[in-house]
């Protein structure tokens, strides 16, 4: 069952234990503290994997290359990403359907793999792949649509943030340090009931003298 703000904020509250709030604005202590930390909670758990949920994608808009002797096309990434996931050729533009990581792209199995690379800068993606279309992590997704797993680290997360504060001269150093460890183990949990759910394929980069040698073949994991 999806929890709003308010209900996290109070799960994260009741493991200090302190006083519920009735709202994100409320002015005590508690609600003080969750509306500065939770964003922030939020912020580094997403930046920590690429969750199935706040993945977006999005074709890219071509913009002026200003590294026309490095790469092909430049073109300008979404306000809101955290990190690029995975490149994708754009069918819509064209018929080619090639898959792109980061490092390689292959038009299909028998074809083999071909060398591909970008770059991000200046809130650019340079890449000599046309017709980009990019899947990224959101910066910021409804609590709706978070997993239950990665609701229940923003409450572990956000209860070991606001413990010092909220808890002022009652804090205990050992129990704070016992959150730090629950919210890593919800962490970790989450993470691996994500890749259970939807595996990832990813292939090690290899660089191009090393496919030269014949050596040194990208291996999936």
């Amino acid at each position: 069952m999806a929890r709003n703000i308010v209900q996290i904020c109070n799960e994260a509250i009741s493991d200090l234990p302190a006083h519920a709030i009735t709202g994100i604005e409320d002015t005590r202590t508690e609600g003080r503290e969750c509306n500065r930390h939770l964003n922030g909670v939020v912020a580094d758990l997403i930046a920590s994997h690429d969750w199935t949920f706040a993945r977006r994608r999005i074709s890219l808009a071509l913009v002026a290359n200003d590294r026309e002797g490095e790469w092909a096309y430049a073109y300008a990434l979404p306000d809101e990403i955290v990190s690029p996931i995975v490149l994708v050729r754009d069918h819509s533009a064209s018929s080619a359907g090639v898959v792109v990581t980061p490092m390689l792209y292959w038009p299909t199995i028998s074809a083999g793999y071909e060398l591909i690379d970008y770059t991000l800068a200046d809130n650019l993606l340079y890449t000599n792949l046309e017709f980009a279309m990019l899947e990224y992590s959101l910066d910021a997704v409804e609590p709706n649509k978070w997993h239950p797993l990665f609701q229940q680290a923003v409450i572990r997360l956000l209860a070991a943030r606001i413990y010092r504060p909220v808890m002022g001269g009652k804090a205990d150093t050992q129990e704070w340090l016992v959150k730090q460890q629950a919210a890593r183990a919800a962490l970790n949990e989450a993470i691996a009931d994500d890749l259970n759910r939807f595996p990832r394929r990813r292939k090690d980069f290899v660089p191009e003298a090393v496919l030269a040698r014949g050596a040194g073949w990208p291996v999936t994991r």
